[in-house]
């Protein structure tokens, strides 16, 4: 129950009218007003950084935080200029004395109270007061499921795409945040729900359909009709199918195409993790968005840089190779590294000598695990001063997609080991290959990768921005103390852009998963290298050389 406080602070012949004073109720600050249109009681703590408002300004009926300039009206607390509202409190005047309510509210009305708050704060990317709002709910009880699902429920169907980067942060932000106790669960949190404000901010919101019997998922997502694609989720949904029915069924019609650079498989799987969290019972609001994905998203194996791999998978029998025993009943490893070397460096996509490994008793895990440590090498041996030249279009932040790839593989592998999930796989083993073309077309040597494990404090070399010693304590460290400090690091707000901030992220988090499958700490030193090294961290240089170059030439970039 709520808990009221009533205290006497003062003769009303005290106050005069434009004056503010400071006065205590239950131990709490608060600022006593006096205007035109009666006596008003607000906390004296602006909602901002705290500075005590009677030391600031009151003309007529506004008060201002003179610390930055925020405008709250006396009356009822109302910000006028600013992000929050400040606390308002009940005041009677008994005769020539003046009376304040202070009502304690329950943690159920602090969180309904602060909802909207956080709502509002979203809605213009205001990070403090995200911040602000999510310490307080937390404070209040609020689980981090529901705190994360604000943010989803808002950006959700303004995001033309549907699922976006911002989503996919958010899944391992949720994730990120089991490590933290008590109010620092804020900092994981707040970083996804900045980045799903970004991914969305200023933009309409879409209006789903409505549930349509008559429409066939895999048809409508194979023509490209969104709004059916939507409307069979809807009824699919609304008629009782379980995660796992459509866990399974996203997994197939995602499985047909290789859709947008590994993003396909990785929103999707971020999408079931999100819901595994927050609650299956909330998935219409969720899945019709992600279900856009594979039928917006550029479907590479339609693209002729990709025809000699498609020609090869499609020769491979899945049915075999799902069926092919594991390399944890076999015992298979790769270690003459043929397999890791063929993904590496042969001249195209090593498809069929996969499919061989597959049969050889590496079964689909073994593939993958081959799969992670070849772009985990990639990403050590990359030079990232090719990031810095604006007429290149390929990073070492692209190379990273061959890794969360891998790992979105080997979730969909896990949920649903069959032919279409053995067909993403080879998917990941064609991403893994294009992931070293800047390396095929000589565009920069191959650093050496030659690792020392080294001990020391891996947050602290990729704060510093050392990366070689970053990779060295990687190699000699814990892994679960590793992957828990690089964890926090790529928290720490190293990166200005939040699609750069979303990768380091996403591949600390599918590094920490990949070194528990491959029982390697190669993933976990890529990761660290990546997250210490320098990079571009914004885009407008390369837009803009690739745009003056397509203007100028007409053509497409070489891939």
């Amino acid at each position: 129950m709520s808990r009221e406080t009533t205290e006497d602070v003062g003769p009303l012949g005290e106050l005069a009218v434009g004056e503010m004073k400071l006065a205590r109720v239950a131990e709490r600050r608060i600022a006593l007003i006096r205007s035109a249109s009666g006596v008003h009681a607000i906390d004296n703590a602006c909602p901002h950084q705290g500075y005590g408002l009677t030391t600031g300004a009151f003309d007529g009926e506004t008060v201002t935080c003179q610390w930055h300039n925020w405008k709250f009206r006396a009356s009822d607390g109302r910000c006028v200029i600013g992000e929050e509202d400040v606390p308002c409190h009940a005041v009677e005047v008994r005769g020539d004395r003046i009376l304040v309510t202070v009502t304690e509210p329950t943690d159920e009305a602090k969180r309904d109270a602060l909802w909207p708050s956080l709502a509002r704060g979203f809605d213009r990317d205001y990070v403090g007061q995200m911040a602000r709002d999510t310490v307080r709910l937390l404070h209040a009880q609020a689980t981090p499921e529901d705190i994360i699902w604000a943010g989803i429920a808002a950006s959700s169907p303004r995001i033309d795409w549907g699922v976006g980067h911002g989503t996919a942060m958010a899944a391992d932000c949720l994730a990120i945040s089991d490590m933290f106790e008590g109010d620092e669960k804020a900092l994981p949190l707040v970083q996804g729900l900045s980045g799903m404000s970004e991914d969305s901010r200023d933009r309409r919101a879409w209006s789903l359909p409505d549930p349509d019997a008559t429409v066939d998922l895999e048809e409508a997502i194979e023509t490209e009709d969104f709004t059916g694609a939507q409307a069979a989720t809807l009824h699919l949904l609304r008629s009782g199918a379980t995660l796992d029915e459509m866990r399974r069924r996203m997994i197939e019609v995602t499985s047909r195409h290789h859709v947008g650079y590994g993003h396909g498989v990785i929103y999707m799987q971020k999408t079931f993790e999100l819901l595994e969290r927050v609650g299956w019972d909330r998935a219409a609001d969720l899945l019709p968005w992600q279900v856009l994905t594979p039928v917006l998203g550029t479907r590479e194996d339609l693209l002729p840089y990709m025809r000699k791999a498609v020609r090869a998978i499609e020769e491979v029998d899945l049915e075999a190779l799902a069926a092919a025993p594991d390399r944890r009943e076999t015992g298979w490893a790769d270690r003459a590294n043929e397999l890791r070397d063929a993904i590496l460096d042969s001249p195209e996509a090593a498809i069929s000598e996969a499919a061989a490994a597959v049969a050889a008793g590496a079964g689909i895990e073994g593939l993958l695990d081959t799969v992670t440590l070849a772009v985990s090498e990639r990403l050590l041996r990359y030079d990232p001063a090719l990031d810095f030249d604006a007429g290149a279009d390929f990073g070492w932040l692209d190379i990273t997609h061959g890794l969360t790839t891998a790992r979105a593989a080997r979730w969909a592998w896990r949920a649903h080991p069959s032919p279409e999930a053995a067909r993403i796989a080879l998917h990941a083993v064609f991403l893994a290959h294009d992931t070293g073309r800047a390396e095929r077309w000589g565009l920069h040597p191959t650093v050496p990768f030659e690792p020392e494990p080294r001990s020391g404090d891996v947050a602290a070399a990729v704060l510093d921005g050392r990366a070689d010693d970053a990779v060295a304590h990687a190699l000699a460290g814990d892994r679960t103390e590793v992957a828990d400090a690089l964890a926090r690091a790529s928290l720490a707000d190293r990166s200005s852009s939040m699609i750069v901030t979303a990768h380091v992220i996403k591949l600390s988090h599918a590094a920490r998963e990949e070194t528990e499958f491959t029982d390697s700490s190669l993933p976990l030193a890529a990761a660290a290298r990546y997250a210490a090294g320098p990079r571009l961290e914004r885009f407008v240089a390369r837009n803009v050389a690739e745009a003056r170059d397509f203007v100028r030439t007409g053509k497409p970039p070489r891939r």
